[in-house]
């Protein structure tokens, strides 16, 4: 069995320092990456402020997963239903994200209305979010434009609701 130090030594025979030097750059980077991202594969975005300009400028409803860590529903809807409608946000007029409930870290980037809410649990406060899962239907005003999906107790309907709220969305959000 070959030990750490023999295959450094190895490495370091074998590789410039450079290499080695970004490989170890990379390495370090893939979970910031991936958090980004979502370790889940859903969005976290890290200002609210431009998903809502975005929103604003592409005439997209934004679809909120509001989530707790280790919450097995929260997992369900990701996997069953938000994950394939991510794939899609260009053709479905949408823009996926996912807010963690316990999250304080302040949003990055300048505010643009007054009071801005500052973290992911501020949002979640500010739209009175206090389940998990929740889905929310926002518009660019950053506010509600749909009916909520609270819970996940009927996985098999959950699709056909999920799909009625983004068209009673996208209504909404052509009215205005």
């Amino acid at each position: 069995m070959k030990t750490a130090r023999s295959i450094a030594t190895k490495l370091s025979k074998r590789m410039p320092i450079r290499a080695a030097l970004l490989s170890l750059a990379l390495l370090s980077a893939a979970p910031i990456a991936a958090d980004a991202a979502g370790r889940n594969g859903l969005e976290r975005p890290a200002s609210h402020e431009a998903v809502l300009r975005e929103a604003a400028r592409e005439r997209t409803v934004v679809v909120a997963l509001f989530s707790l860590p280790g919450c097995p529903f929260c997992e369900a809807i990701r996997r069953d239903q938000l994950r394939h409608l991510a794939r899609e946000q260009a053709t479905q007029r949408v823009r996926v994200v996912e807010y963690d409930l316990t999250d304080r870290r302040p949003f990055s980037g300048p505010a643009a209305r007054t009071p801005a809410p500052d973290s992911p649990a501020a949002l979640a406060a500010s739209l009175d979010v206090r389940l998990a899962p929740t889905v929310a239907f926002i518009g660019p005003d950053g506010k509600e434009i749909a009916e909520r999906l609270v819970g996940y107790s009927s996985p098999d309907f959950y699709g056909a609701y999920l799909e009625q709220r983004i068209a009673q969305a996208h209504e909404r959000l052509g009215a205005r």
